[in-house]
């Protein structure tokens, strides 16, 4: 099963709290979080080409998708 990557803005208080809530219903642990400012974060948006620190992002497999998408 392919992990699906959210990526959030660690030092946004109601970004934490969405991820709290992902991790709260995720009962099949599907979703694995990284912060925007991590390392990984970076090399994520950078490989997508996505803004940082615009949104929330899910990175699925060679795919990206913002809340517009």
């Amino acid at each position: 099963m392919n992990n699906q990557i959210i990526l959030f803005d660690g030092v946004c208080n109601v970004c934490n709290g969405f991820v709290q809530f992902v991790i709260r219903y995720d009962e099949k642990q599907i979703f694995r979080f990284a912060s925007q400012q991590s390392d990984i974060g970076h090399q994520l948006l950078n490989k997508h080409d996505a803004p940082a620190l615009d949104s929330i992002f899910l990175v699925d497999g060679d795919k990206v998708y913002s809340k517009a998408t």
